[in-house]
């Protein structure tokens, strides 16, 4: 049987090369199809070879790995290329791989299972996005059949965890399967918000991880009455966030991905891995966005840097939260100020938000005929909007006070 499977292998020193040349021949799936001693070699060899996949090492001579992969991911969309890193990488390699769209890395030392784990998943999604590309027609925006959802916001009391927790609910209401999932290891409040005390949270996968799968990822979700598959952040706030590696928010993503029609994210500091890494996966990136000034300020800054990231600006939906509660900035003001379009605008209603979260009841469901809750509701329409294109019955009900 054909191996489906080419990679190129580019590390400068040669017992390297033996031993990642061992390991992947070993599979019947995968085929060496070339090696490079630096850079200069390896982008020679993958414009020849149009390999499925590159592994290259940061650190190459002649040309730098780093930009050889950029140029590799610019020319050849359809190579994967896996960075292989040391862990002592400055912060600006961190901010050139994402400049460069490099989404996809090792560090050593690492698993050799978790190695070939990581090219089955990079070769496949490579597979996906093909396919996808093809059967996309002009003009159409095509939802994902499971999409993730990453909801952020450039700094902290946006209310990014309140869009987060309402949006999965509403998503749930409408029959689809939804998995939410708190990233913030420092003391998320999804289940404080959703009045859940569960018994196993994420930091339970972190001391011992070896690698994911669905049923490790299962046995710490607990179901919320509407429905919602909830995978908690640690309540006690004791965990270091550090230690959730991009590695690991993809393996969990991608679980998910595979049993749940949507998977909702919500995100911790802006520039963590994990955040990083969760923004990566995703098929949409809500950014939350308060209406003062400041708020403003930082979100006009979020999200010119997410787009200078190399994130598509299609990717990205921007909600603009209590969006009535100032007199000073209009709504010109706001679209001037943050150079972006709003993709919706929650109205302020600081007696349903706070009887929300001192009552852990999405407020979607506790109090569906306020303002605040049908804005909410109506996010549903933002990220999986009607395959006609058109809005639904209770999309347009939702909306109809905005306008």
């Amino acid at each position: 049987m054909e191996k489906s499977i080419k990679v190129i292998v580019a590390d400068n020193e040669l017992s390297e090369r033996e031993k990642l040349k061992a390991l992947l021949s070993s599979e019947a799936d995968i085929q060496v199809v070339g090696e490079a001693r630096d850079g200069k070699e390896c982008l020679d060899l993958a414009m020849r070879a149009r390999p499925n996949i590159v592994l290259i090492k940061e650190d190459l001579p002649v040309i730098n790995g780093l930009d050889a992969a950029e140029q590799i991911t610019s020319e050849l969309p359809e190579v994967g290329v896996i960075l292989i890193l040391t862990g002592h990488e400055g912060e600006e390699v961190w901010h050139k791989m994402l400049r460069a769209g490099i989404r996809e890395f090792m560090t050593r030392p690492y698993a050799p299972d978790r190695l070939l784990a990581e090219i089955r998943k990079v070769a496949d999604l490579q597979t996906k996005k093909k396919k996808t590309a093809s059967d996309a027609s002009p003009g159409h925006n095509i939802v994902p059949q499971r999409q993730v959802i990453t909801v952020a916001s450039p700094r902290g009391g946006c209310g990014k965890s309140l869009v987060a927790t309402n949006l999965a609910v509403a998503v749930a209401s409408q029959g689809h399967k939804v998995a939410l999932v708190d990233l913030n290891l420092w003391g998320g409040d999804v289940a404080m918000l959703m009045d859940l005390t569960p018994r196993r949270t994420l930091g339970d996968l972190l001391p011992g991880f070896g690698g994911i799968d669905y049923d490790i990822v299962d046995s710490v979700m607990v179901k919320h009455a509407s429905g919602v598959a909830v995978l908690s952040a640690p309540l006690t706030g004791t965990f270091d966030g550090t230690t959730l590696s991009r590695y690991m928010v993809q393996s969990i993503l991608e679980a998910l991905r595979q049993n749940y029609e949507c998977t909702v994210v919500d995100t911790s500091y802006p520039n963590l891995e994990s955040t990083l890494a969760a923004m990566d996966y995703s098929d949409l990136i809500l950014v939350v966005v308060g209406t003062d000034l400041p708020r403003l300020r930082d979100g006009k800054q979020y999200l010119k840097n997410l787009v200078a990231a190399n994130y598509p600006k299609e990717k990205i939906r921007v909600v603009l939260n209590r969006a009535t509660s100032s007199r000073e900035i209009s709504t010109s003001e706001v679209d001037s100020i943050l150079e972006f379009e709003v993709s919706a605008r929650l109205p302020s209603d600081d007696t349903a938000a706070g009887s929300s979260l001192n009552l852990g009841q999405p407020i979607v469901t506790a109090s569906p005929g306020k303002p605040l809750a049908r804005a909410l509701a109506g996010l549903v329409e933002v990220v999986r909007p009607s395959s006609d294109g058109s809005k639904k019955r209770l999309g347009l009900k939702w909306f109809s006070f905005l306008q």
